[in-house]
């Protein structure tokens, strides 16, 4: 199984993301004629690869220009935007496949509703100022078209790198995060640089990086690499090499190592009745635990108990420490990491039936539905 793993250790930018996927894309001259022919389909739009280093580390820098003029930071003052229905239309008239079409107007939607969140109005009347620029359209189709050619079985991400500071918006000066990017990454493992005055995740990259990495972010997994690229940005940071980087390789069959990884965590119990904890383990299971057990101990003063043991997403680990100290009589939540060989899952008729696939492995199984009735049993 091939896997994908992007790191934004130094953000996450459209342009920065682009370079990054042509650098192990397998046939790179091929998508890059790729990519010209998208931009000679949008108004103006020109693009061009260069190489270069950012600090001590080397990669390729993708420049986009507009009439002439490379879009920048403050290109937005400028910019009167588009709407959702023009962004959508521009996007249906590219030469794409249809797949990395319908994901790059899927990644516009998560912006437009980010920003109806934000401006408390309709997705369709939003206007996306520097969002809506033809830099931005051209970014997101082609990290698309990217990941068509690349076709990996799986994308994950580590933590994103916000930066900090303030930065111009069309809406004037704002914090870091800017509000997009703060909604689009809600659920997403993120924090803040106290050494960096800059936006280091724009609402590009964090719209691309949510619809592609779904809840899998987490540090590097397991896996046999294949390949490695770096997408420069624009500025040098002293002491910084500001580039994301994105690493191929395979896991499961390929590397025979394991290829997932869960926070387990863990608690005795001798002092809470079958009732009670019976309610605990619907709470918790109703929020997302993978998996929920109790194991039968004897607790202090020789009096019977269990030790919960819950198994959660990486991401999810503090929020199930905070639900198991709430709705336990527990004072204290032990917590491990553990690496785990997973079979990549899917559904089939309606969620009836479980698929599992990798390192050689293939099986299928009906899903039990408590709502069956008994003459379905």
């Amino acid at each position: 199984m091939t896997k994908l793993h992007i790191d934004c250790s130094m953000g996450i930018a459209g342009d920065m993301l682009t370079a990054a996927l042509l650098a192990v894309v397998p046939d790179r001259a091929r998508a890059i004629r790729s990519l010209r022919i998208i931009a000679g389909s949008l108004p103006g739009l020109t693009f061009e690869v260069s190489e270069g280093k950012r600090g001590a580390v080397a990669g390729l820098h993708c420049s986009v220009f507009v009439n002439g003029t490379e879009e920048g930071e403050f290109s937005h003052r400028h910019y009167h935007g588009m709407g959702l229905t023009s962004v959508t239309e521009l996007l249906s008239g590219l030469p794409i496949a249809p797949a990395a079409r319908d994901n790059a107007i899927a990644i516009y939607n998560r912006i437009a509703d980010a920003e109806s969140r934000i401006h408390g109005e309709a997705a369709q009347l939003v206007h996306f100022h520097e969002l809506g620029a033809l830099d931005a359209v051209f970014d997101i189709a082609a990290i698309c078209v990217l990941l068509e050619l690349i076709s990996p079985d799986s994308i994950s991400a580590s933590p994103v790198n916000l930066g900090g500071g303030t930065v111009w918006t069309a809406h004037g000066r704002l914090p870091v995060p800017a509000p997009a990017t703060a909604l689009i990454l809600e659920g997403i493992p993120s924090y803040g640089d106290s050494e960096l005055t800059t936006e280091l995740a724009t609402p590009t990259g964090a719209a691309v990086l949510a619809h592609f990495a779904g809840s899998n972010f987490s540090s590097q997994p397991l896996m046999s690499i294949t390949a490695i690229g770096h997408g420069l940005g624009t500025k040098d940071f002293p002491n910084r090499s500001n580039a994301v980087r994105v690493t191929l390789g395979t896991v499961g069959a390929a590397s025979d190592a394991p290829n997932g990884e869960i926070s387990e965590l863990a608690c005795n119990i001798d002092d809470m009745t079958g009732e009670q904890l019976g309610r605990a383990a619907e709470i918790l299971r109703s929020a997302g635990a993978l998996d929920l057990s109790f194991i039968p101990i004897t607790g202090k003063k020789n009096r019977p108990g269990v030790i919960l043991l819950l198994l959660c997403a990486v991401r999810d680990e503090s929020k199930f420490a905070k639900l198991v100290l709430r709705h336990t009589s527990t004072f204290g939540v032990r917590v491990s990491r553990k690496s785990r060989y997973e079979l990549e899952r899917w559904f089939t008729d309606g969620g009836k039936v479980k698929h599992g696939k990798g390192y050689g492995i293939e099986k299928s199984k009906n899903e039990f539905d408590l709502t069956q009735t008994e003459s379905e049993i």
